[in-house]
């Protein structure tokens, strides 16, 4: 490890050590905290603290810088250590060079990593939510197939009662049909019985039809008599004079016969 001597910082500096951006640094136990035994001052007119740099060529070199610790740092650099010998900056500056091409390849394969994880975790989170999809519908095939068995007894028990109603109703209307067959041979007998009762009937008004009109015509030559002896009896009137003693005559004879 290099180490370095307090007595070995030296006021006269001259302007090429003073810079106004600090590189970054890294902790060193030896050389940390205030520069209070120093004299060089910020630009906040502060004392300086001590850091160590740790960045390219200048990696290993001592300098003051702003100690400010709230607050915007004032960015004033002043370098301690001279610069490195030209072989120790390029030896540092290729370990930099090999350093920052580790970092990227490294940061180029975290990258890489990256993806694959990011693509595998949404290849998983798919996979879950295909999963989940699975288990609903899996569950709703359950519950309907249940459903399904639960009506596919709820059918048998039902035919089966179908069935026994039906070997019920079979032998009810097979008594039924003895039943039938009683009434309707009593009701074609009674109707047979009734036609014959029509058929005596019928002849029977044909007969009192038959003497009706006997009737009637008999009443029909009365009337036409009637008529004839009105007629004969209007004639005796009109000539009445003339036929007295016929008249008289006719009822002497008359009275002969009484």
């Amino acid at each position: 490890m290099v180490s370095w001597s307090e007595g070995s910082y030296s006021s006269s500096s001259s302007d090429s050590d003073i810079s106004s951006r600090a590189p970054p640094s890294i902790l060193c136990v030896e050389w940390t905290g205030l520069a209070i035994d120093l004299s060089a001052r910020c630009e906040h007119q502060a004392i300086c603290e001590k850091y160590v740099a740790f960045q390219s060529v200048d990696s290993g070199r001592r300098f003051l810088g702003c100690a400010q610790k709230e607050g915007p740092k004032c960015g004033y650099v002043e370098w301690v250590d001279p610069e490195w010998p030209p072989q120790l900056k390029t030896t540092l500056g290729r370990m930099w060079d090999m350093y920052e091409d580790e970092n990227k390849t490294r940061l180029s394969d975290n990258l890489a990593n990256a993806e694959g994880i990011f693509k595998v975790l949404k290849e998983k989170e798919k996979m879950e939510k295909d999963l989940r999809f699975f288990k609903l519908d899996f569950a709703k095939m359950v519950a309907d197939k249940e459903q399904a068995l639960a009506q596919l007894g709820n059918t048998q028990i039902s035919l089966s009662d179908l069935k026994e109603e039906l070997e019920k109703k079979k032998i009810s209307d097979k008594s039924a049909t003895n039943i039938h067959q009683v009434f309707r041979a009593k009701a074609e007998k009674e109707l047979e019985l009734i036609k014959q009762e029509l058929e005596l009937m019928n002849q029977e008004r044909g007969k009192t039809m038959k003497e009706r009109d006997e009737v009637m015509q008999e009443s029909d030559e009365l009337k036409k008599e009637k008529k004839k002896l009105e007629y004969m009896i209007g004639d005796l009137f009109k000539h009445k004079e003339e036929t007295k003693s016929k008249i008289r005559k006719v009822r002497e004879i008359l009275d002969e016969f009484e």
